[in-house]
């Protein structure tokens, strides 16, 4: 433990040397080494890669007309605002020692500071249940690639994960769970599985 600050410096300095893309392959293969070459490539890609997939409207409807009904008081309960007691349950399931969306505000944060950050929690969200509009920083993700196996100037062989906001993961566990005490009424048992897995699956990072 008796280096100097500039060892570590470099050090990861030639970390993030090694993580610096400098070639990209166009649609085409041809590759590219043009900065504003590269960030155009990976602009059209990833815009195709997450556009919505079409959805057929009268599909949509036979499948939410076979789906039998929850009663009028599971209907009235769920439309509810989220209460902080949902919240505190929400966070004490979620996983800690994940990475953080762009605030940089991690699940061990929130646990520590709970007391404070709870009732205003409460407070966004109801205000943005009544408006129908997330705050902006629940709308924003970090997206990080992870490398896979092959050419990596080709952007089909990154991974890439969203970062969410720990606040936004904090509100979906709790709607996820609110849903789950009236899953089992609407949806087969082996399809309430799946969803609780795309749950999961959802606030995991």
């Amino acid at each position: 433990m008796d280096r100097g600050s500039r060892f570590f410096y470099v050090l990861e300095k030639t970390r993030g040397a090694k993580k610096h893309v400098t070639c990209l392959l166009a649609e085409d293969g041809t590759p590219l080494t043009d900065p504003e070459e590269m960030c155009g490539r990976a602009h059209d890609f990833y815009a195709s890669l997450f556009s919505p997939d079409p959805t057929d409207p009268g599909a949509c409807r036979v499948l939410w007309e076979e789906l039998p009904t929850v009663s009028v008081g599971d209907r009235d309960r769920l439309e509810l605002p989220l209460t902080l007691a949902e919240f505190s349950e929400a966070l004490r399931r979620m996983p800690t020692n994940k990475s953080p969306g762009m605030d940089g505000l991690t699940m061990e944060f929130y646990h520590a500071f709970w007391d404070v950050l709870g009732p205003d929690l409460v407070t966004v969200w109801a205000e943005s249940l009544q408006s129908g509009v997330l705050p902006l920083l629940c709308r924003r993700a970090v997206l990080a690639l992870l490398p896979k196996k092959g050419d990596l100037r080709d952007l089909r062989n990154w991974h890439p994960v969203s970062l969410l906001s720990t606040d936004y993961k904090i509100v979906v566990k709790a709607i996820s769970l609110r849903l789950g005490s009236v899953m089992a009424d609407v949806i087969h048992p082996d399809q309430t599985y799946t969803v609780r897995v795309a749950a999961f699956l959802t606030t995991s990072f």
